[in-house]
């Protein structure tokens, strides 16, 4: 009897501990739904749940950037990963680049997506993003200062210079500044040829496409910026690429909506009497060779605009021009004038200038 009772003390005993147990586990997950709820923890620290700590970009909208990011090589795919990237601007949604698939990059890209983040940025929208895992492409965007510290000046002036004075160079801003472009032309002139050059042909074609961007203006845009360019300096090959963004409404929809007293106003009824186009990539072509002008005006274009910058290249001052807007893509060095299925809202031009280019305008002094 006394066995038995000792037995039975130990399984009344096992049995106490235990509902002892599962009354404190349950007293226990009661007060950690109320922590989850109230969002506090002991000590103030914030709630962070199996989500976050796993991903801490959860509440962003991912958008995964093209294979090959390059807005030259793939416009169309590039145009449509922007086309995402504003539709997320308009509701203001954060967001992530995802970049780790990215095989290959190029400066073409960088400046445009350099451009939407300053946008969010402004809005005080978060925009984040990570490297892709191809080493070469991670290495191009840290050359190029990218993540460097962004610089804000008067009048809403952005610039990015990076620190070891290599990679791609950017500005914006609102206004026509020949200072900036004489700087940007010699500094290039320096990379190529060693010297400081001036190239009259080239600088008008930046003064002109700033210009462009303050008379082409949408007025209902929400872009702080009205054009970008940067300039990449590859000193090993000697070549330096310009790339000059300019979020407007793009050369077509800026026809479409001339007014009365404009040079260009009813120019669609004056070319059916000279030439024909089938679309805007015909008719791109028309205006870069300066006869859309020459039609609707009765003038020569002396040079300027978009026609200028194609009679800058024929003089093989630049190479491997490329012009991207609206609905069009050109290589117009290589003759390709193509329609695009996910438009571009603005003008994206890109060129090149190496030592096979004219050395002329030598600087005095």
């Amino acid at each position: 009897m006394g066995i038995q009772r000792k037995n039975w003390q130990k399984k009344n005993h096992a049995a106490y501990r235990g509902r002892k147990s599962m009354a404190a586990r349950k007293r226990y997950k009661a007060w950690r739904r109320q922590e989850n709820r109230t969002g506090v923890r002991k000590k103030g620290v914030a709630k962070r749940t199996r989500n976050t700590v796993l991903d801490p970009f959860s509440g962003y909208v991912k958008i995964k950037a093209p294979d090959v990011f390059s807005f030259i090589k793939e416009p169309e795919k590039v145009s449509g990963f922007i086309g995402k990237l504003k539709n997320q601007f308009k509701q203001n949604k954060k967001v992530f680049v995802v970049l780790r698939d990215v095989e290959i990059i190029d400066y073409s890209a960088i400046v445009v997506l350099l451009s939407i983040m300053v946008r969010f940025k402004a809005k005080n929208l978060q925009f984040n993003g990570d490297f892709p895992r191809n080493q070469l492409a991670a290495e191009i965007i840290k050359r190029s200062g990218f993540f460097e510290k962004l610089e804000i000046g008067e009048n809403d002036r952005f610039q990015i210079t990076p620190k070891k004075g290599d990679g791609i160079f950017t500005h914006s801003w609102k206004r026509v500044d020949p200072q900036l472009t004489a700087r940007l032309i010699e500094n290039a002139s320096i990379t190529i040829w060693g010297k400081a050059l001036r190239r009259q042909g080239v600088q008008r074609s930046l003064i002109e496409l700033m210009q462009n961007t303050h008379n082409h203006a949408d007025k209902t845009s929400e872009a702080i910026m009205d054009w970008w360019v940067s300039v990449h300096h590859d000193r090993e090959s000697r070549r330096v690429s310009f790339s000059f963004v300019d979020y407007g409404i793009g050369v077509f929809k800026s026809l479409e909506g001339k007014s009365s007293g404009n040079k260009f106003f009813g120019w669609k009824e004056k070319v059916k009497e000279v030439f024909t186009f089938k679309n805007n990539a015909d008719l791109l072509r028309k205006i870069l060779e300066g006869e859309l002008h020459r039609t609707v005006t009765g003038k020569p274009f002396r040079g300027k605009g978009l026609p200028g910058i194609r009679e800058v290249m024929e003089q093989n001052w630049i190479s491997n021009l490329h012009v991207i807007t609206n609905d069009v893509f050109a290589n117009v060095g290589a003759g390709e004038f193509r329609t695009l299925d996910f438009p571009f809202q603005g003008t994206f031009i890109y060129w090149e200038v190496g030592a096979e280019n004219l050395e002329v305008g030598e600087k005095n002094g």
